[in-house]
């Protein structure tokens, strides 16, 4: 009996893997089309050849070995708040603070290596610390308002974004402001607080982000909040009549995924800017709901996801040298981020299965 529970197991998830598969080189094949006719329609309207336009595009991300290290850099925090957003997704919870819970790691990191006198290690340490526990916290409140009244977490996660928007530009315009150039920043925190590089500007923050991805995993596939959150993602009623806190796991999960997100605002304040400064979330935590979904919401995907997404960010920006916009790369993952919602239509596509 045992040995056709697992043989039945194994089928299930060689289906649900080939399912994923199929949807994933369906959204690709999407995404391929999107750039060249978007690149096409670029080529007409501004007089520019095709060929130009598609080898920018490629050399900008995967030209050289420094466009590459360039890719995964911008890679690294996204990867980070993506893991972030699947674990409450794959609860059920929708998490689309990504970004507020990004500028309040970031504020609080750079709040301890400036204005706290520990150790350099020990900033660093904390500095990442705190950032989970507040991001974590910060989505934690909508969690709770979710389990308590039963408070939509989509409209309060995202009037958070702009409350933690605020509260940095407040730090950088008037008690973090440095004085010095065009648009407010904060100075730059000690060398010692600084992640060391692997080659700039990659920082040792990708490693931590390869960690996360094991760890997120570890935590939704071999735990049992894991599996609970998992349980009560597929059917929240049913999760609650075997017994499960759906209350205590809707915050919970919500604790988790701001914490992850709060990680990738001090991983660009540690390793990539070494300050907080406007626009420092860079959109990750936007770009992210959409990672998450081409990675089904899996976090052993997410890397992948994430370098696609990094790869259309970097190629678009690199034409900004002849003068077409970088709006492009948000047009391309609009249209992914369209594909991805609509999955009846995918599997229809794909034979019905």
């Amino acid at each position: 009996m045992v040995e056709w529970d697992r043989e039945l197991e194994s089928e299930d998830r060689s289906t649900a893997y080939a399912s994923l598969i199929r949807s994933g080189l369906f959204v690709l094949a999407t995404l391929v089309c999107a750039v060249c006719l978007i690149f096409a329609f670029s080529s007409i309207s501004m007089g520019i050849p095709f060929a130009e336009i598609l080898g920018l595009f490629l050399s900008s991300s995967v030209g050289s070995a420094e466009s590459v290290i360039r890719t995964l850099a911008r890679a690294t925090p996204l990867l980070i708040a993506t893991l972030g957003l699947l674990v409450a997704f794959k609860s059920g919870v929708w998490n689309i603070g990504g970004e507020g819970q990004i500028v309040l790691g970031a504020v609080v990191a750079t709040g301890i290596c400036l204005f706290l006198p520990v150790h350099p290690f020990a900033a660093i340490l904390l500095s990442l610390l705190a950032s989970f526990v507040a991001g974590g916290a910060y989505a934690a409140v909508a969690g709770f308002l979710k389990a308590r009244w039963g408070v939509n977490e989509v409209v309060v996660t995202m009037m958070q974004n702009f409350v933690a928007l605020a509260l940095l530009q407040y730090l950088i315009d008037v008690p973090w402001n440095w004085g010095v150039g065009l648009y407010p920043r904060t100075a730059l925190i000690p060398e010692g607080t600084r992640l060391p590089f692997i080659s700039p500007p990659l920082s040792s923050m990708f490693l931590v982000a390869l960690a996360l991805v094991y760890l997120t995993h570890v935590l939704m596939n071999r735990t049992v909040p894991g599996y609970e959150m998992r349980a009560m993602g597929d059917n929240r009623e049913a999760a609650f009549t075997h017994g499960v806190d759906v209350g205590g796991l809707t915050v919970l999960s919500m604790l988790a995924s701001g914490g992850i997100c709060g990680l990738a605002g001090s991983g660009l304040v540690l390793g990539y800017f070494f300050r907080a400064q406007a626009g420092i979330s860079g959109n990750y935590g936007f770009y992210a709901i959409a990672s998450a979904l081409i990675a089904g919401n899996r976090a052993a995907l997410a890397p992948l996801s994430s370098l696609l997404i990094a790869f259309v960010y970097e190629g678009t920006l690199g034409l900004t040298a002849l003068g077409i916009p970088h709006r492009l790369c948000e047009a391309i993952i609009g249209i992914a981020f369209i594909v991805v919602l609509l999955p009846e239509r995918v599997r229809w596509l794909m034979g019905g299965r």
